[in-house]
């Protein structure tokens, strides 16, 4: 399996077992819009790191300390 196929794969699987989809806004934004709660506006969503170990992901209004401690991976 290449590396474009494990990241399409992780993608997926994240995008279906939560339940949202991904876009692009203003032709530089990452977009999520939620796909099992109507009404939840979409958010914004970056990644900022040079490499993997210090990748981070922000979305605002999540407190990534928080939600990593509660994360299931």
């Amino acid at each position: 399996m290449t590396r474009k196929e494990q990241i399409h794969a992780a993608i997926y699987n994240a995008a279906v077992d939560a339940g949202f989809k991904l876009y692009i806004y203003g032709g530089n934004k990452i977009m999520v819009e939620d796909l099992l709660e109507s009404g939840n506006l979409p958010f914004e969503v970056t990644f900022t790191g040079n490499d993997i170990s210090d990748m981070d992901v922000h979305a605002e209004g999540v407190n990534n300390s928080k939600q990593i401690s509660n994360s299931l991976i």
